[in-house]
């Protein structure tokens, strides 16, 4: 199993870092509605609810499960659930 293949499931939300956070760079990231897992391309299809950068919202995003190990960091993938999901959305 790769490090972020069990991290949710098909209708739940997971949130995908695009870059490692570092000091002094605003995080980079989707938040969005797992579609289906990709076993053969290793990852999960989400349609995306959020974007930092606001430009993939409704879109269909590729999040691999893992990483080459000197590119991947421990919550490179987090589930999120229903209430948080809402609270980003809507605000409340």
């Amino acid at each position: 199993m790769l490090k972020f293949e069990g991290v949710a499931k098909v209708g739940e939300f997971i949130k995908a870092m695009d870059f490692r956070p570092r000091e002094g760079v605003e995080d980079s990231f989707v938040i969005g509605k797992v579609l289906r897992h990709a076993p053969a391309r290793c990852g999960y299809y989400i349609e995306c609810r959020f974007d930092t950068e606001g430009q993939r919202v409704g879109e269909e995003v590729f999040v691999p499960f893992g990483l080459s190990p000197f590119a991947e960091w421990d919550d490179r993938v987090q589930y999120v659930n229903d209430g948080a999901m809402r609270m980003i959305t809507t605000g409340r």
